[in-house]
Parts: C-alpha cells; sequence; structure tokens
C-alpha cells in the first residue's frame, strides 16, 4: 500500500472519529431511532402474524400498535426506574449500620488486628446523594431527548414506505443494483436478528433473574430484573455488572451469606445458560465477530458515546463489517474484523457474477 492511500485512510479515519464525537448529541438519537424502529418493525412482523378469521390486521394498525407498545413500554421503565432510585436514597440510611457490619465481618476475618472503618469515615453519605441527584438528572435529560427520538423513528417508518420506489428510480445497473441490495439486506437481516434475539434472550434472562431474586425476598427485584435485562445489551461486561449489583445488595441486606450465594450463583448460572448456550443457537452465524473485537469496539464506543456507545457498539460493528466486506478494497477490513474470515455476502456476490 502506498504511503499516500496510507495517509488518506487516516485522514478518513480520523474525520469520521471527530465528527462521531463533535456531532455526539446529533447522532445518538438518531442511532437509537433506528434501533427503536428495527424493533417496531419486528413487533409489526408478530402483530401482522396474529391470525383472524381470512385475515390480517392491517399494516397501518399493527404499526400503530408497535408504537404504542413500546412507548409505553419506555414510560413504565422510566418511571419505575425513578420510583425505585427514589426509595432508595429514602432506604439508604437502613442499609448503612448492615454495610457497617460487613465491613466489621471482613476485617475480623482479613485483617483482626485493625480498627474496622464505618461509612461516615468514608463520608459516603453526602457521595450517595450527589450520585443520586445525577442519576435522576440523566434520566430527566433522557426523557427529554426521548421524544426527539421516537420523532426520528415516525419519520422512519414513513420514510421505509417509499423506500422501494427510491430504489427503483436510481436507475442502477444490474451488478450495481445486486450489490446494494447485498448490502442491505445483510445488515437487516443481521440487525433484525441480533436485535430479535437479544431482546428475547434478555427477557427470558430477566425474568429467571426476577424469580430468583423474589424467592430470597431482595429488595427492589424488579429493578434489578430489569437492570439484568438493559445490561445484556452491552457485550462481556453487562452480565458481570448486572450480576454483581444485585449480589451486592443482598450481601447488605441480610445477615447471612446464604442470600448472596442464592444471587450469585443463581444468576450467574442463567446467565451462562442464557448466553453461551441457547443465544448462540438462536443467533447461528448471523454475527460472525471476532471475540477480541467485540471487546477493542466496546471500549472504543463506551468511550466515544459512554453506555449508549456500549449498547450499539455491536451494531454498528456488525453494519460495518457487512458494509467493508461489499467493496475490494475494503474487504480485507471486514475479514479482519470477523470471526472466522468468511465473509459470505461479497463471495455470494462474486459467485453470481
Amino acid at each position: 500500500m502506498k504511503i499516500t492511500q496510507v495517509a488518506a485512510w487516516l485522514l478518513t479515519i480520523g474525520l469520521l472519529l471527530t465528527l462521531i464525537v463533535v456531532g455526539k448529541a446529533y447522532l445518538v438519537p438518531i442511532f437509537m431511532a433506528l434501533v427503536i424502529w428495527y424493533l417496531v418493525n419486528a413487533l409489526n412482523n408478530l402483530f401482522r402474524h396474529i391470525p383472524l378469521v381470512g385475515a390480517r390486521l392491517p399494516n397501518a394498525l399493527t404499526l400503530g400498535m408497535s408504537l404504542v407498545f413500546i412507548g409505553l413500554s419506555l414510560y413504565l421503565v422510566g418511571d419505575t426506574v425513578v420510583a425505585t432510585i427514589q426509595s432508595f436514597v429514602v432506604d439508604s440510611q437502613k442499609y448503612a449500620p448492615r454495610i457497617d457490619a460487613q465491613i466489621a465481618r471482613a476485617y475480623e476475618i482479613f485483617r483482626p488486628d485493625a480498627e474496622a472503618p464505618t461509612l461516615d469515615s468514608f463520608a459516603l453519605g453526602d457521595q450517595l446523594w450527589t450520585y443520586s441527584a445525577d442519576l435522576l438528572n440523566t434520566i430527566t435529560n433522557f426523557a427529554k431527548g426521548l421524544f426527539l427520538v421516537l420523532l426520528y423513528v415516525l419519520f422512519f417508518l414513513i420514510e421505509q414506505t417509499a423506500f422501494g420506489k427510491k430504489m427503483t428510480a436510481l436507475g442502477l445497473g444490474l451488478d450495481e443494483s445486486n450489490q446494494l441490495s447485498v448490502v442491505l439486506q445483510e445488515i437487516n437481516t443481521a440487525m433484525r436478528t441480533y436485535l430479535g434475539v437479544k431482546t428475547f434472550t434478555s427477557l427470558i434472562t430477566a425474568l429467571l433473574s426476577w424469580i430468583v431474586l423474589v424467592a430470597i425476598n431482595l429488595d427492589f427485584a424488579l429493578f434489578w430484573a430489569f437492570l439484568i435485562f438493559l445490561f445484556n445489551y452491552i457485550p462481556t461486561i453487562g452480565s458481570t455488572t448486572a450480576t454483581a449489583l444485585p449480589a451486592f445488595l443482598a450481601l447488605v441486606q441480610f445477615d447471612s451469606l446464604t442470600p448472596f450465594l442464592i444471587v450469585a450463583i443463581g444468576v450467574t448460572f442463567i446467565q451462562i445458560l442464557i448466553g453461551n448456550i441457547v443465544e448462540p443457537r438462536l443467533m447461528g452465524d448471523t454475527l460472525n465477530i471476532s471475540p477480541l473485537v467485540v471487546v477493542l469496539s466496546l471500549i472504543l464506543w463506551s468511550m466515544l458515546w459512554g453506555i449508549v456507545g456500549m449498547l450499539l457498539s455491536v451494531p454498528i460493528t456488525v453494519a460495518i463489517i457487512i458494509i467493508c466486506a461489499q467493496f475490494p478494497t475494503t474487504r480485507y477490513v471486514a475479514i479482519l474484523l470477523s470471526k472466522d474470515g468468511k465473509i459470505s455476502a461479497i463471495d455470494t456476490l462474486e459467485e453470481e457474477r
């Protein structure tokens, strides 16, 4: 590769990263709207397959049902999260003596000669209020931006009805038309499969985890189940974080270690069962991404877009691989990012030619 090509690539990557960072406030709502748009279409397909006598529900009706369902779900989730945070802040004084007791117990085991510190010595009370206020402020800002996201979703739904006509009106040649169709079909299939399977497995994981948490009477069990559902979209570290938080509360809430072990072992077993056995069977070979690339993309997008970047890291990487696979000059990028080096879409296209 010539030095001019290397310089061009580096300049292009630098400009893209600058655009992603500077345009974060505008790009994040659009990408979130794309995810919700896929979910709306998936729900729409599900509603349209509801058995009726001799006919299916009209597409406009099922799209409206999907939008209402997702909108109400987001509202209920936001209301639950805010109420849980407020309750936790109010009840935080109840947990302080128990945390002090657990710290003292740990010091008796590992440092018997040292004096165990207390929460007051760490001044965690003021920090808890500060963090809670910041979290509530973040949720409030998210709720304000949610209207813009749903507005984008509405425009995407309107635009998709005319997309086929625009494709025809482009007047592309046979090769270009086939290549564009392959790209769009591959991205659409991968995104729908990933979001559909991930949503389904996350729901199952959250439901089974909620049963475990309710069985030991853990405080805020529904909130922890929702957190498990949400964090399952974050690869690698998401499931670990979602398991550690309720396990820590169990350690604080109860005097014995049994509830803590039940949460830690039970939820971890559910995560392993669903994430390592059920999900790969349902996902198949749709997401042909190297595990190292998943971790690196998670780090990169978390640095650029925070938690939203963590949630979107896998879909964005999938789209990059599929797009790069369609062009000879970027095919090697797709091969390096893939799990086994097989890029089926471009191979199939070349065989047809």
